[in-house]
């Protein structure tokens, strides 16, 4: 098992051994629970080659007996001589420590006492004995106990408080390790690294069992360990740890006897062994995997038993009758369909309101596996509120079909309203699936189911997802004039929500219609948003700016509002937002120049559950562009992905983007005839959209492919002029807007000057494809003082690291410092300066923790 963040007991240790080979002996009492890496730390101090080569081990065992001066007689064994004569003679205690003693100031030597927890009196004795003497030996004497096992009369507190006294006694207390150790045991595993820290609490010993085990659950070797501790329980000891199992990882004491009736000793039996811990008033499992191996054994009618009971005290308590929340989880675990019924419905809306979405959804999806039997008009409301919060958490499989199943539902009981509202509902559903034909579809079944009725809040509801529907075709007067008309009966009928969403997308068809005007329109919103507490408008408002303002080019602001927008949505569970962000914020990073941070942003959102299909289709763009850029093969297969995708979608917003893309990564390859197939394909329809940016794009790589383009006047301003010859301007326009690969692209068909002014900016990105052109352009130009490109090395790696830069990044995720990594590379601390900074330089990242962030989830850098 690798070793983290014990540099400084290591260190600890180092200091006592060189007092103890200067004839100052040294007592050190290494504490931890078990698991915590108490014999790996000791292992690898002893295992050092700079140590003493006298090691003596000797270890106590948990046996219903234990042997007396076990581990001296495991010493005896590495020692022979007077020490294992004596012992095998049984002679009296005082000749046998005598001896040992001896043993000790006849050389120096590490001698280790392995889990004195578990220690018979003679050993504490000898403990005792060779620790008020230790010091006049050359000796250095670890012992190592769990110190969540001592109860208040366990017999080594009484050695611990003879020792505490000695100036030769040293604490070395293991704490559990950080997340970031633990992210660094997990490596390139998918796992949730927060999740599995507070699950195993940082125990070493639990992380590497569950990563190794790859499988959700309690691994058998964990699950084998916490069985055989509660073995040594009696059996109301262990009848009170299952039912504070069943109570969660918060126990009330109170609870605990209510449903056990059992006396306080019987609790004790668990703080003294370590299993539970008092957290003031309360009561905790030491960690949760282990309450989770014991909820595993018990058998199922018990468990039932026990969660139906406590469910009748906490409905009894006036403490705790209204934690609905917790009622519904024992009533389900209790097999109690009636309580839940009664219980999962109000929490599920009391977390929704607390803008905890998962959580709500969890809720009502457990409702809804028990309510089978309940009627329609009953059964309906509960998928419809289902489905609103899977759509919000991203779960858009089982929004759909549940908005379908209340659908079909409204139409066995003839409910035209309801018919009309779940079907505008589903419609947002299809488009963010990506799913645009039956989107248009079920739209118009909508406004023409609504349309027979008198014009209420469900009609304004259709019109304005109907305007949506034009939005994202980028109809953008269209979008205006349909969402103004919902926002008139939506004002007329007193729905908030309704006018808030008609708002947003009247703010964000301004954007593209005047986009300074659509920033001010939907910031105004956001204000209002706020002060009505309506966070997930917020959320919606923010992805529409990023990701509208990034269509348009204006990076740096879609870089604020997505950075805003992402840290907002985090925190109220709102995942589809997030991730449609996240895609964003990908491709908004790659086109400033930050192309570090683009990949690990991209390579995060592509690894997530539950993306939705515009999101994706975003961040394969991203990565596309991204890896095509580096000359990567594997962009061909993250365009091909997006391509099916987009096509699935039939808009110009999707298709444009992942076209442009798939022309510029066949450009690069030299492909021209495949550049000028992929921007023709949907160059017609860009410009009946008037899309100045998708245009100009389409239309840039139409003519870099040899094709004569005619633009509109209205085509965005930098591919117009570079398509122009105005090279010089086009570059300064690129400059501008903060896209340093554009700017390099419009330079390189400049003069020599300019030429080698690109090749400096694409050889700092890493744009190794259009850094050779530009290279063998000025050569067959005859320039003579072309810049030395980095070696083939610095080429091959994904950011330009050179082989030294590598190696100092390696050791950056070690945490070592400076001093340190120029100690193992035999350089000076100022050459490491340097290329620290040169490193920070080049993965465009402020700190050397985010570097190393940065390759623990890399490993090609």
């Amino acid at each position: 098992m690798e070793l983290l963040e014990r540099d400084i007991p290591l260190a600890e240790l180092d200091e006592a051994l060189r007092q103890a080979t200067a004839g100052n002996g040294q007592v050190v009492l290494i504490s931890g629970e078990a698991g915590i890496g108490k014999s790996s730390l000791v292992g690898r101090f002893a295992r050092r080659p700079q140590q003493v080569e006298r090691v003596l081990w000797g270890a106590c065992d948990a046996l219903f007996s234990p042997r007396p001066l076990g581990p001296l007689h495991d010493i005896a064994a590495q020692t022979g001589g007077e020490l294992a004569s004596l012992l095998r003679a049984e002679t009296n205690r005082p000749a046998i420590f005598t001896a040992c003693l001896n043993e000790l100031q006849s050389r120096p030597a590490i001698v280790v006492f392995e889990d004195i927890h578990w220690a018979d009196e003679a050993t504490l004795d000898l403990l005792k004995f060779l620790g008020r003497r230790i010091q006049r030996t050359p000796a250095l004497l670890l012992a190592t106990y769990r110190d969540d096992e001592l109860g208040p009369q366990h017999p080594l507190r009484l050695l611990l408080g003879d020792l505490a006294t000695s100036t030769a006694t040293r604490r070395l207390a293991l704490t559990p390790l950080s997340v970031a150790a633990v992210r660094l045991l997990a490596g390139e595993r998918h796992v949730d690294v927060e999740a599995l820290h507070q699950q195993t609490g940082g125990n070493p010993f639990y992380v590497t069992e569950v990563l190794a085990t790859g499988q959700g659950g309690v691994p058998p070797t964990v699950r084998d360990a916490v069985l055989a501790r509660v073995a040594r329980l009696s059996l109301s000891g262990r009848a009170v740890l299952n039912a504070a199992a069943v109570i969660g990882a918060r126990i009330e004491p109170w609870l605990l006897a209510e449903v056990t009736q059992a006396e306080a000793g019987a609790v004790d039996e668990s703080l003294e062994l370590g299993i539970l811990r008092a957290q003031g008033e309360t009561l905790a499992f030491r960690h949760e995997l282990a309450r989770q191996a014991l909820l595993d054994a018990i058998p199922p009618h018990q468990c039932a038993f026990l969660n139906q009971a406590l469910l009748d005290a906490l409905k009894a308590s006036p403490a705790t009758r209204n934690d609905v929340t917790r009622l519904a989880h024992h009533a389900a675990a209790a097999g109690n369909p009636e309580a839940v019924l009664e219980y999962a419905p109000v929490a599920a809306k009391a977390a929704a309101a607390a803008s905890a979405h998962c959580e709500a959804a969890a809720l009502y999806a457990l409702a809804l596996r028990y309510a089978a039997h309940l009627a329609p008009i009953d059964l309906a409301p509960l998928l419809e509120s289902y489905a609103n919060e899977c759509f919000l958490i991203a779960q858009l499989d089982e929004g759909i079909a549940a908005r379908r199943q209340a659908y079909e539902l409204w139409r066995e009981l003839n409910n035209l309203l309801k018919q009309g509202e779940n079907l505008a509902h589903l419609t947002v559903l299809l488009i963010t699936a990506g799913q645009n034909a039956e989107a248009e579809q079920t739209s118009k079944a909508a406004i023409e189911l609504l349309e027979q009725l008198p014009p209420g809040r469900e009609l304004a509801l259709a019109y304005r997802v109907r305007a949506t529907l034009y939005l994202v075709s980028r109809d953008c007067r269209q979008a205006i004039t349909l969402a103004e008309r919902a926002l008139a009966l939506a004002q007329r009928f007193g729905d908030m929500a309704v006018q808030a969403t008609a708002h947003n997308a009247i703010g964000t068809a301004w954007l593209f219609v005047d986009y300074q005007h659509g920033c001010e329109y939907l910031e105004q919103r956001l204000v209002v948003a706020r002060e009505a507490g309506l966070e997930a408008r917020v959320s919606t408002i923010y992805a529409n700016l990023g990701s509208g303002s990034g269509e348009l080019y204006q990076f740096t602001q879609a870089r604020r509002y997505l950075a805003e927008g992402i840290a907002h949505a985090t925190e109220r569970d709102l995942d589809h937002n997030h991730l449609y962000m996240l895609a964003w914020l990908a491709l908004t990073q790659l086109h400033l120049g930050h192309w570090a941070e683009a990949a690990s942003v991209a390579a995060e959102l592509l690894q997530r559950p539950n993306v939705s299909a515009i999101s994706r289709i975003v961040g394969l763009v991203a990565l596309g562009r991204l890896r095509s850029r580096r000359g990567d093969p594997t962009a061909q297969a993250a365009l091909d992905e997006a391509l099916k995708m987009a096509i699935q979608t039939d808009t110009i917003q999707r298709l444009a983007p992942v076209r442009s893309a798939r022309a510029e990564a066949a450009w690069l390859d030299g492909n021209r005839q495949q550049a000028l197939e992929e921007a023709r394909a949907v160059y017609d329809l860009a410009v009946s959209k008037q899309h100045p940016w998708f245009t100009g794009e389409l239309a840039f790589w139409r003519w870099r492919a040899g094709d004569k383009v005619d633009v509109p006047g209205w085509t965005a301003a930098p591919f117009a002029l570079h398509m122009a010859g105005d090279w010089q301007a086009a570059a300064a326009a690129w400059g501008a807007l903060g896209c340093p690969y554009e700017q390099a692209r419009a330079l390189a068909d400049g003069d020599s000057e300019a030429q080698i002014a690109a090749l400096a900016i694409f050889e700092r990105l890493g744009a190794r494809p259009m850094a050779e052109a530009v290279r063998h352009k000025l050569q067959v130009a005859g320039v003579q003082t072309i810049p030395r490109g980095p070696r083939t090395a610095t080429r091959e790696n994904p950011f330009g690291l050179t082989n030294r830069q590598v190696e100092i990044l390696d050791l950056l995720t070690q945490n070592l410092t400076n001093a340190e990594i120029a100690a193992r590379l035999h350089i000076s601390p100022k050459t490491v300066d340097h290329h620290v900074s040169a490193v920070l330089a080049k993965l465009d990242v402020p700190s050397r923790e985010e570097a190393a962030e940065l390759a623990r989830r890399h490993p090609d850098l």
